[in-house]
């Protein structure tokens, strides 16, 4: 195993992925070439908890932040703030990464 690809990913599913196709419209205009380069904001969100002001003016370096999310629930995934997927930490090197395990579509069904 590379020391570069995360623990126990199987790549095998990402092989021979298909680009989406454009429509005649979208050939013509341009439109899909053009926001291929528009850069988003892609979040994992690890958890969250409510604390009082008084609570977060008495944090200090060192503080330890009890998240409510149990350490085996999914991650939120967030492109530009909308919640597009759930996922798995991994570590890639020293770095920590998101195996997406699910995505939404418009109409918010989760597709595993």
């Amino acid at each position: 195993m590379s020391e570069k690809e995360p623990k126990n990913l199987d790549l095998s599913k990402f092989e021979n992925v298909e680009r989406p196709v454009e429509t005649e419209h979208e050939k013509s205009s341009g439109t899909l070439g053009l926001l291929m380069d528009v850069e988003l904001e892609l979040s994992a969100i690890l958890g969250s908890t409510d604390m009082p002001l008084k609570k977060i003016l008495e944090l200090t370096k060192g503080s330890i932040i009890e998240l409510e999310n149990k350490t085996a629930e999914p991650i939120d995934l967030l492109v530009n703030g909308k919640h597009i997927g759930k996922g798995e930490v991994v570590i890639i090197e020293d770095n920590f990464g998101l195996r997406i395990t699910d995505t939404i579509d418009e109409g918010l069904k989760i597709h595993e």
